[in-house]
This record gives C-alpha cells, structure tokens and sequence, in this order.
C-alpha cells in the first residue's frame, strides 16, 4: 500500500472514531474541508507539515496517521473500543423481541408473518 493510501485510511479512521466531520477537523487544522476531503480521497499527498496540523488537530502523534494498517490493527481494536464501544454487542433484554437488525432471516420471516383470523 502506498503511503498516500494509508494516510487517508488512518486520517478518516482517527476522524470518525473522533465523530469529527471533515470540515470541524479543517477548523482545527486550520485547512480547508475540500482539502482534508482530497486527501482521504488520495487525490492529493500532504506534506510534512500537513500531517503535523492534522495529528494535532486529532490529539495524537504524526507517526500514527503514517503507520501502516498492519502495526495499526493494535491501535485500531483499542480505540474503536473506547471510542464507540466496539466489541461489545447489546444483549436485548429478557423477553424482548428482536430488531429486525438483530433478528436473524427466520425470525424476519416470523415478524412478517401476521396472525390468521
């Protein structure tokens, strides 16, 4: 993978996991949304300096928006859990019927399914 690639998949990664939009994260980094867009495209490389004002801008070092996915996959488990509670899935509650989002296809047969007369 090239290095533009993984620095637009860890600059979105750290973003979202931040629930920050492209254009608050512009803000901080004093650079334009159109600008931070183009580089997690790869339709633009940044410079040193970029990547310096986006990793403040994020609160962390520079080195973590150029690290490969493979030395990342430590980091990405550990703030994806803090960040979203990842890892975690919500156990519906004793008696509850399931969301059609939980439910597997047999049980969204059976919610389909009305009561005959």
């Amino acid at each position: 993978m090239e290095m533009r690639e993984t620095l637009a998949r860890n600059l979105r990664r750290y973003r979202r996991a931040q629930r920050l939009s492209q254009e608050e994260l512009g803000h901080r980094a004093e650079l334009d949304r159109t600008y931070i867009s183009s580089i997690e495209r790869c339709v633009y490389s940044a410079t040193v300096d970029v990547v310096g004002r986006l990793a403040d801008a994020l609160g962390i070092p520079a080195l973590e928006l150029l690290r490969p996915a493979s030395e990342t996959a430590e980091a990405k488990s550990s703030s994806a859990a803090s960040a979203e509670g990842a890892g975690t899935k919500e156990q519906p509650k004793k008696g509850a019927k399931p969301s059609r989002k939980s439910a597997g296809p047999a049980q969204r047969r059976a919610m389909r399914k009305k009561p005959g007369p």
